[in-house]
């Protein structure tokens, strides 16, 4: 492959469903590909001719296989391909005969139907079709599906809308005549995890979830409002926008999947396919990130990135000629720019100086000098029926209200969590909130996540400090969130992609290896195995490690080093923990994770672990962000403080502990002595046991 192919993307977002139910609409799909686009054309070298985006009422069944036709003929010799289908996904009763369980899996178009409205949906089959005519040409194909074509509404309605309409069981000779060559008929194939199309080499296939899981929307809390995009797409762009020139599908996905699942802990993106090719084939020197600026008014200016892309209210931006491609003490800039109000994929900001010459205009290059982190709190919707209100409602308002990790949202704001007071009820009808609760025969607390699933057990509102543990509970989840999330948004940070971070696995002689993913880009161990964690510096300068384990019950606990330890990681040397006798890593899966798995009402045979680890060119106290998981003991100190409290990352520590956001928490770059960088590990950590020991 040259510098000189081609690359070439086709992104589909339905949001508006014509022949579908209001409860079907959707919110994200067209932010999705209007990000992905920006990402592409931006980031990647995509040029906008090249980038075919069909919106609401263009995507069709007809205009969406008509733009994959186009492409299968448009598409030359090692040309960079990439499709993204943002919408609902579902099922209809299998026309080819290759689905074990009879049905194919198929994206919804915008006038697909159900029951008296014809179905148009595309199947998985006739998308594969395509790509086998597509993959004569080039192999560097990537499918992006933000969807799900399996769900469930045993769910509260608060939740987030996940991307998925019921099957379609009419029988095959309601449903449109297939566009798959008869060759395909017939042929059972060998599905992924994601259940979308069969294993290949031939591309790589990024999808939102497991085939028996749902797709979320995800707001992105932005000043006094939020937008709304799909998790995976958004997570997915994050890292797409600050990949290092040579990274790989794996390296990217593994990044955004643990960010997904932080967000909504019952979807796990998938990742089938050629797992370790490049990202879009790109072997380019990684260009300067920047933004673009759009025009210039007065005293105020508009840059091309938005809430999707990471841009914050406060943020401070120096910009630079339109040619410029690299920045340096000696680079002469035009101005600095605060942003001062953030959509979706673009922002307004105001011009704080003008430098040299011509000062801020149209189409010169916008580089962040200072990141607003702005407010981290976890935003609370209180439900309470009035009647109970007198009751119950002030006091866990004040409670949340008196917490700086927490703040009730306000009627325009996407809530975080939904806390609900549930009244006596002999019965769950399908409005009910919380159904998944059941009867009750006194009012009980139960908080509700976006995914519409408990977040943690129901508590009676009558017991003793009910109000306070939920509020503890509420707390522990935030913390776990805002510090899982953490991440250095410096563009220049010399330390990022410089400090490898591997789980081992002992192997059946004794020795130890590299732990590798299953299918769908996940690692999984067994409740009681052993695990090990090495460390590389690749960098050139002395590292100091430390590593953090997100728990099943969102507890966080230090792993490495031992608290007080401050031992540096010479450049180009590993260290390795878990190995040697006395320092032995076992997992295991605490009891309280059974209890609110089986309140949320899924199978406690599994859950989602993640290692984080964090390396610092400065000794850094990690202690003071341990706490218990949920249901746990109320972890007390929590405010104790960290070393080198100036610091930039210390600062960002503290806002993650507390929640306390303000204008002057802006650290300007790191400096060279300060810098850090962070990579996650995620795990499945499964279990063949029941509470009690019964098998």
């Amino acid at each position: 492959m040259t510098d000189q192919v081609t690359r070439r993307a086709l992104l589909i977002g339905v949001d508006e469903y014509s022949k579908l139910a209001a409860r079907y609409q959707l919110k994200g799909c067209v932010n999705d590909v209007n990000l992905m686009s920006d990402v592409l054309r931006q980031r990647y070298g995509f040029e906008r001719q090249n980038v075919k985006v069909l919106r609401n009422n263009q995507a069709t069944r007809d205009g969406i296989l008509k733009a994959m036709d186009d492409l299968v003929r448009r598409v030359g010799p090692d040309d960079i391909v990439i499709i993204h289908f943002s919408g609902h996904g579902s099922q209809v009763r299998d026309r080819e005969g290759d689905e074990p369980d009879g049905y194919d899996e198929t994206i919804v178009p915008h006038d697909s139907g159900r029951g008296q409205h014809p179905n148009r949906d595309i199947t998985d089959d006739e998308i594969y079709a395509r790509l086998l005519r597509l993959s004569e040409a080039t192999p560097y194909i990537t499918l992006v599906f933000d969807c799900c074509h399996s769900g469930t509404i045993a769910r509260d309605a608060f939740g987030a809308a996940d991307r998925w309409v019921e099957t379609d069981r009419r029988p095959v000779e309601e449903l449109p005549p297939s566009t798959a060559p008869a060759g395909l008929m017939g042929a059972t194939r060998d599905l992924g995890p994601s259940g979308w199309l069969p294993l290949s080499d031939r591309y790589v296939l990024v999808a939102g979830c497991r085939d028996a899981e749902s797709s979320y929307e995800h707001h992105v809390h932005q000043g006094s409002g939020s937008t709304t995009q799909g998790a995976l797409t958004y997570f997915f762009c994050q890292e797409l926008l600050h990949a290092e020139a040579g990274s790989s599908y794996r390296d990217v996905f593994e990044r955004a999947s643990t960010r997904v699942t932080a967000a909504h802990s019952r979807q796990h993106p998938q990742m089938e396919g050629a797992r370790d090719r490049e990202v879009f084939g790109v072997r380019d020197a990684t260009p300067m990130r920047f933004v673009r600026v759009t025009r210039r008014a007065g005293d105020t200016a508009a840059l091309a990135a938005g809430a999707a892309h990471g841009m914050t209210v406060g943020s401070l931006w120096t910009v630079y000629p339109q040619a410029t491609k690299r920045v340096d003490e000696d680079t002469v800039s035009l101005g600095e720019v605060e942003i001062t109000s953030v959509q979706a994929v673009s922002s307004q900001a105001k011009v704080v100086s003008d430098g040299e010459g011509q000062g801020v205009v149209a189409d010169s290059r916008a580089v962040e000098t200072a990141h607003q982190y702005g407010e981290m709190r976890l935003l609370v919707d209180l439900r309470v029926p009035r009647r109970l209100a007198n009751i119950y409602r002030d006091k866990i308002a004040g409670l949340i209200e008196d917490s700086p990790m927490l703040r009730l949202a306000d009627s325009v704001e996407s809530a975080d969590a939904r806390v609900y007071l549930l009244p006596v009820r002999n019965t769950v009808e399908g409005d009910d909130p919380a159904p998944q609760v059941g009867p009750l025969g006194a009012p009980a607390w139960a908080v509700v996540g976006q995914d519409g699933r408990l977040m943690m057990g129901a508590r009676q509102a009558d017991a003793p400090q009910a109000a306070a543990a939920i509020r503890d509970n509420l707390v522990r989840l935030a913390r776990y969130r805002q510090v899982l999330g953490l991440s250095n948004p410096d563009a220049d940070n010399p330390l990022q992609g410089k400090v490898t971070f591997n789980l081992l696995r002992q192997t059946a002689n004794g020795g130890w290896a590299v732990v590798e993913a299953e299918e769908g880009g996940h690692v999984a161990y067994q409740s009681d195995e052993r695990i090990a964690i090495e460390v590389t510096n690749q960098s050139d300068q002395p590292v100091y490690v430390s590593v953090l384990d997100f728990g099943l019950t969102k507890g966080i606990d230090l792993l490495y080093p031992v608290a007080g330890a401050n031992e540096a990681l010479a450049p180009g040397r590993t260290m390795q923990f878990g190995k040697r006798e006395g320092e032995e890593l076992t997992l295991f899966i605490p009891e309280a994770f059974y209890d609110l798995a089986d309140a949320a009402d899924v199978p406690p045979s599994e859950g989602t672990e993640v290692y984080k680890m964090i390396a610092t060119t400065h000794p850094t106290d990690f202690g003071p962000l341990v706490q218990a998981g949920i249901r746990g003991e109320i972890p007390r100190g929590d405010g104790d403080e960290l070393r080198g409290i100036d610091s930039p990352l210390a600062q960002l520590l503290t806002l993650a502990m507390t929640g306390q956001g303000t204008r002057e928490t802006r650290p300007n770059r790191t400096p060279p002595d300060q810098a850090w960088t962070t990579v996650e590990r995620e795990f499945t950590l499964r279990s063949n046991e029941t509470p009690g020991g019964m098998l």
